[in-house]
This record gives structure tokens, C-alpha cells and sequence, in this order.
């Protein structure tokens, strides 16, 4: 069950933080990277393991990772500007900060 949640909170703070970087562009970025921080250090105090924080960072990235793709009608979320890039470098931080943490 465990697991489960660790995916659901991924996801659900990777699509969260994609769509916030982009309202009203420098305190989206920060709300998304604080948001996404706060989300994985939090599965970490709740559950206790480091493993669920990884497993939860890792969505949160496939979720990033398709939003900068193209979409099928060439769409695309996460832009290869200057923005995009900042929100790529400083949620990564984020989110490293958030795994190193100790759990408990």
C-alpha cells in the first residue's frame, strides 16, 4: 500500500508542479519546487524508508519527462526555454535535497 501511495504522490506533485511553473513565472517556479520538496520529504517522514522517496522522485521525473516531450498534437508543457531549463535544474535540486534527508 505503501508503494501505491509513494506512486500516486509522485505523480500527483509532478503533474502539480508542471503545471504551476508556468503561472506567473517566477513564483510558480519556486511554488513548484517548494511544493515538489515538500512532497517527497514528506513520504519520507510518513513512511519512514528512503526507497519510497526515491520510487516517488522517480515518477515525479517520468512525469517531467513526458510533459517536455512532444504530445500527439504537438503539444508540449515544459518548453526548452529559459524557464523550462530553471525548472528543470532547481526542482532536481529540490528533489535531491529532499532524498538526502534522513527519514525519521
Amino acid at each position: 500500500m505503501k508503494f501505491f501511495a509513494a506512486l500516486a504522490i509522485g505523480a500527483a506533485t509532478g503533474v502539480a508542479a508542471v503545471f504551476l511553473h508556468l503561472f506567473l513565472p517566477p513564483f510558480g517556479l519556486v511554488l513548484a519546487c517548494l511544493g515538489s520538496f515538500t512532497a517527497i520529504w514528506a513520504i519520507g517522514r510518513k513512511y519512514g524508508k528512503r526507497r519510497y522517496k526515491c520510487l516517488a522522485a522517480f515518477i515525479w521525473f517520468c512525469i517531467f519527462a513526458r510533459a517536455s516531450s512532444f504530445g500527439t498534437g504537438k503539444e508540449i508543457f515544459v518548453q526548452g526555454d529559459s524557464l523550462g531549463n530553471n525548472f528543470l535544474l532547481f526542482s532536481l535540486i529540490a528533489l535531491a535535497a529532499a532524498i538526502a534527508l534522513p527519514t525519521n
